[in-house]
């Protein structure tokens, strides 16, 4: 594989899959969503299609693209679209940057982010959607150090039901803090 995927623009595109990897998207839609020329977009992503990292199938007049799950290397690409967000989101709430830091010290398993934190539309009076699926150490004194309401799931591992309402939205619009292998894992 060549360097076309740590295109920004590239991981942009692949980053609308990272909300269901088995998710079947029209080109046309992830330029309006980007706000990237389609022609931009289309070229992107034929030389992904060319490089075994997305598929497409036709209906009718339109091209639907998708990961290309036979890929040996689609989890290490699933890797680099999340970290890419993960970036993008201690980016854009940099004043938490040591919170985030101290949530993973304190949590041994996966720490994802969710609602509106992580979808980029959090404002002064939202709280920190948090999932943790392992052990977590207490974290009372963080709300009260960075003045922001943390709300915890905490869930077991077994328990993961893809079915659920509430993993169905962490695994539609999410930023893994810390064990993303695992978390990959259980979404697929």
């Amino acid at each position: 594989m060549s360097n076309m995927i740590l295109n920004n623009n590239a991981l942009e595109i692949l980053g609308g899959f990272s909300g269901d990897y088995h998710k079947r998207i029209y080109g046309r839609d992830i330029a309006k969503r980007l706000k990237i020329n389609q022609k931009t977009v289309s070229n992107i992503l034929n030389k992904l299609e060319k490089e075994n990292v997305l598929k497409f199938s036709v209906e009718g007049k339109n091209k639907y693209y998708y990961l290309n799950n036979l890929n040996p290397s689609i989890k290490e690409i699933i890797k680099l679209i999340e970290i890419n967000k993960k970036i993008k989101f201690i980016e854009r709430y940099k004043k938490f940057r040591e919170l985030y830091s101290q949530l993973e010290l304190r949590t041994d398993g996966i720490l994802a982010i969710f609602g509106s934190y992580s979808n980029f539309s959090a404002n002064e009076n939202s709280d920190l959607d948090i999932l943790i699926i392992g052990k977590h150490q207490e974290v009372k004194d963080l709300e009260k150090l960075y003045s922001l309401k943390l709300n915890i799931v905490k869930i077991d591992r077994k328990k993961f039901d893809k079915g659920d309402i509430l993993i169905k939205e962490v695994i539609k619009n999410h930023v893994v803090l810390k064990g993303l292998e695992e978390f990959i894992s259980l979404a697929w």
